[in-house]
């Protein structure tokens, strides 16, 4: 397959292109990206024969912060009515063999229209992949998707587990607890869930840790540590949540964030603060060469133009400022699904 589909947040197809672009480049690929604004995806196209494919399987997931799934596909499929699964599977007998098959699209208002065709298509095409011997358990980490354009049109591609989303759309759906304080609150248990490997999760937040969150009213963030027994220092002028306060677990300072330094060295820093994203990225970085925590989690609010190249900047400068101080440490950056103009950022120092 010749080309490379990517899910994204509608609004944000130009910095995904600009993303894909460079890595792409940087793996010895080079191509030109379609993008239609506000359609929740991109194509980006290569000459190659199985350029898509290859460069798939080269890339790590958890690496790209603007997409939601990734994709080799070969040119859009045009559907006839009454024939659609037939010209699909005549299609999928080009692809390498798969153990699973996943009907999507993107995730839009006009495409969310499709959902009713989408649900009658599903039994129809499992049955015939099935039964043309395209689906083998055999294939194991090898996912078919059909991406639906509208009723006439798809995109038909294979995925590989080594680098893609194990969420259908690539999205990560939580249920806002009745006790959150705020919707926000999301943000921050899909990171926890998204940075913090499953096999770490219980002692890298566990009872007994303390954490400090800057711009912390009314809660959303605070609460998400206070359910794990986790003592929070809240760092706002605003008021907090009556009930989180009434945990005992919450230090309720009402100073600014960007002034504030903890008496002693916290297990985690969060922050949500409504800032140019380079002066958070600073303040960030000031903590952890500090030694003043060794974990951060934190959100970049992001222009509306050039996103990509704002948050490489401020990669760039936290980067140099830790180099700066001798700090070890990993990294990951998310557009989360919970996020909206802005992305997710998390350091851990080694």
């Amino acid at each position: 397959m010749k080309n490379v589909l990517v899910y994204c947040r509608q609004g944000f197809e130009k910095d995904c292109a600009a993303e894909l672009s460079e890595v792409a480049s940087s793996k010895g690929f080079y191509g030109y990206a379609k993008v239609v604004p506000d359609a929740g995806y991109i194509v980006y196209n290569f000459d190659q024969a199985d350029a898509g494919e290859t460069l798939i399987q080269q890339l790590n997931f958890n690496r790209l912060i603007f997409a939601r799934q990734i994709i080799a596909v070969n040119d859009v499929i045009e559907l006839e009515q009454g024939g659609r699964v037939e010209s699909l599977l005549e299609a999928a007998r080009e692809l390498p063999l798969a153990e699973e098959i996943w009907i999507e699209t993107a995730d839009t208002n006009d495409a969310k229209a499709l959902s009713g065709l989408i649900k009658k298509l599903e039994k129809p095409l499992r049955e015939g992949w099935k039964r043309s011997g395209v689906l083998r358990n055999k294939a194991v980490g090898v996912r078919h998707h059909v991406f639906m354009l509208d009723g006439e049109a798809a995109y038909l591609g294979v995925s590989y587990a080594a680098c893609r989303s194990e969420f259908p759309m690539g999205i990560r759906r939580l249920r806002f607890p009745a006790a959150g304080p705020s919707r926000s609150t999301l943000k921050l248990e899909e990171a926890f869930l998204q940075f913090v490997p499953e096999q770490t999760l219980e002692a890298d937040l566990t009872e007994g840790m303390t954490a400090v969150d800057l711009g912390a009213a009314p809660g959303g963030w605070t609460y998400q540590f206070v359910k794990k027994g986790i003592h929070v220092i809240a760092i706002d002028n605003g008021p907090m949540q009556k009930e989180l306060m009434s945990t005992g677990l919450v230090e309720h300072e009402k100073a600014d964030g960007f002034k504030y330094e903890p008496p002693y060295t916290v297990d985690w820093l969060v922050c949500d603060m409504v800032e140019r994203p380079i002066k958070v990225a600073e303040l960030m970085a000031k903590w952890l060469a500090s030694g003043w925590t060794r974990r951060a989690i934190f959100n970049l609010k992001l222009p509306m133009k050039k996103r990509y190249q704002e948050v490489t900047l401020c990669l760039q400068t936290i980067e140099g400022l830790l180099r700066k101080a001798g700090v070890s440490y990993q990294y990951q950056v998310k557009h989360l699904y919970h996020d909206r103009e802005e992305v997710t950022v998390c350091i851990m120092v080694k």
